[in-house]
């Protein structure tokens, strides 16, 4: 079975020139882990996970021990927001993924999932036109309809 037949087509999009306040209330704003930024003509050209905007927002200097400490972290993450705010989602998006195209198999996808430890990845068309995503919870929910004889829609 072909990935295009399963695959999340309500994604997040931005532009790699989107502000970082922009980035981050649409990031926020959303139940996928990944927002995909994507030039005019819709080519993908990097990838931002919740990961990759806690970073920015959190010290990395930090401990459990240290954070315990910290009698008012909103306000750390506050003044670390005010240090972000001049960067761009391409400044923040991952370069360097892997991209799964539309002609690829569930098969071939959880293989590349489990392989690099992804959450989701994107499938790009044969013009490298971002139209999906597909993650684990999609591959074991064909699995659902398709061997224990599921309802499609639950």
């Amino acid at each position: 079975m072909k990935i295009v037949q399963f695959m999340n087509t309500d994604l997040t999009r931005v532009r790699p020139d989107t502000d970082f306040a922009t980035l981050l209330a649409t990031h926020a704003s959303t139940e996928t882990r990944h927002t995909y930024v994507v030039d005019e003509a819709g080519h993908l050209k990097g990838v931002v996970t919740n990961l990759d905007m806690l970073k920015r927002m959190v010290p990395s200097y930090l401990t459990s021990t240290l954070a315990s400490s910290i009698s008012d972290g909103a306000e750390l993450i506050r003044k670390r927001f005010e240090e972000c705010k001049h960067l761009t989602a391409a400044d923040v998006m991952q370069r360097d993924f892997l991209l799964l195209n539309t002609e690829d198999t569930l098969i071939e996808a959880d293989v590349h999932l489990h392989e690099g430890r992804y959450n989701a990845l994107p499938v790009v068309d044969s013009a490298g036109i971002l139209v999906g995503d597909i993650d684990r919870r999609v591959i074991l929910k064909h699995i659902a309809v398709d061997i224990c004889g599921l309802p499609a829609k639950a």
